[in-house]
């Protein structure tokens, strides 16, 4: 059975009353791929993350991601293989982090290529029409700016020429067909064949999910001396992300991926020698509150206007505290709400330097709030003296990072004294 990622919705909003004999199946496999880096073929194995890695790409798994660091890296599907005279591919199924950007390509002689989709950063299971003879189908690695998670899975679906009654050499081009993207979804893009009159789909390449628009429901305020109760309701939707009691935010999302929407993303402004595998944003939330240069993220530099680590939240909350630790010697760490692009500081810890030892020294705190609401928390560090190794440095460094936080009005109030003076 032909493999169909598409919502349901696209089923009923575009049925096609016309009945074929023929379906599609799965016609990539690893024996019928080849790996290309630095323009050198490696095939049967990738030189990359382990001898595992060009398996994992075919293993029907499209959310366990790979890491690839080779900007211009490729992997060719070789459908002549298997079909003499090229193979009728239907789609192609891509699993994709979203951090690095990509492209897509098809060749009908197996040396021509066209392109299906040219420098994608979308993440998520998206599928692509090809509906068209081809020899090869072919995946580039646009970016690999770190050592991250990219690509997880290429599934290409076809069936041999002769079986298809119209192999389409007429067809319009893309348009996107309007009010079909939602919160979370992609919106539908279509195109007809002007020889059969059959319409086509696919998850559209320019019109992106809405992302939740969400509202504030409290149903206790927060007072100076315990948290109060509430949730985030989607006026679209209804999704609801519910706070009984302040919640790590990074459990309700993760790095910042395109086209993917996440309750908390984070980003960070450079990584130092990614190429080397040194951290980026997923290292502030990857459980790890030690120092070690592939374990933290690690900034370019200590410039302290220049870098900083970010989450953005889908709406604004009540930030109850952050759990961070950095380096074990003298250092300021500043917390900013960042709104409408200015910069408001909310608090920061001025760590000094304990007794601990050894290369692995690291300071953790969790640094209390109150009485504040943000969208955006911007963290960022005044350090002359960083972490430096073997990769280079000094780079401006945190180990871990977990904002807490609540519903809008659900946190502790802001202490108020007050002075009264008797006779």
């Amino acid at each position: 059975m032909k493999r169909i990622l598409l919502p349901v919705l696209l089923a009923a909003l575009f049925a096609d009353s016309t009945a074929f004999a023929w379906e599609a199946s799965k016609v990539s496999s690893v024996e019928h791929s080849t790996f290309y880096r630095d323009g050198q073929a490696i095939k049967g194995r990738t030189g990359l993350n382990g001898d595992s890695y060009s398996q994992n790409l075919f293993n029907g798994n499209f959310k366990d991601y790979q890491y690839q660091n080779t900007a211009g890296a490729y992997i060719v599907v070789d459908l002549d293989d298997t079909f003499a005279n090229g193979c009728y591919v239907t789609d192609v199924f891509l699993g994709h982090a979203g951090t690095e950007r990509y492209s897509l390509y098809y060749s009908e002689d197996g040396s021509t290529w066209t392109a299906v989709a040219e420098n994608l950063m979308a993440g998520g299971t998206r599928t692509f029409s090809i509906e068209a003879v081809a020899k090869k189908v072919k995946y580039v690695w646009v970016t690999a700016t770190t050592w991250v998670q990219s690509l997880a899975e290429i599934e290409v679906w076809g069936v041999d020429p002769s079986e298809v009654e119209c192999l389409h050499p007429n067809r319009t081009d893309w348009e996107p067909v309007p009010g079909t993207a939602n919160c979370t979804d992609y919106g539908i893009d279509q195109r007809q064949c002007t020889n059969c009159g059959k319409f086509f789909h696919r998850e559209s390449l320019s019109e992106f999910p809405l992302g939740h628009e969400y509202e504030t429901v409290l149903t206790e305020r927060g007072t100076s001396l315990s948290f109060g109760k509430g949730s985030n309701v989607c006026s679209r939707c209804n999704d609801a992300v519910i706070f009984d009691e302040p919640r790590d935010l990074t459990t309700l999302g993760g790095v910042y991926m395109e086209g993917v929407v996440q309750f908390t993303a984070a980003t960070v402004s450079s990584v130092c020698r990614p190429d080397w595998g040194c951290g980026g944003a997923d290292k502030l939330m990857d459980g790890t509150w030690t120092v070690a240069y592939n374990i933290d993220w690690l900034a370019n530099s200590l410039d302290h206007r220049d870098e900083y680590a970010q989450f953005d939240f889908a709406t604004a909350i009540d930030l109850t505290s952050v759990d961070i630790s950095v380096l074990n010697h003298d250092q300021i760490v500043e917390f900013y709400s960042v709104e409408g692009g200015e910069e408001i500081l909310v608090g920061d810890w001025a760590v000094e330097k304990d007794a601990t030892s050894g290369a692995a020294a690291y300071q953790r705190k969790m640094v209390e709030f109150r009485g504040v609401s943000l969208s955006t928390l911007r963290i960022r560090i005044q350090d002359s003296i960083g972490y430096s190794g073997w990769w280079g440095g000094p780079c401006m460094t945190i180990c871990e990072c977990h904002p807490y936080g609540t519903v809008n009005g659900a946190g502790k109030s802001a202490a108020v004294r007050t002075r009264i003076i008797i006779d």
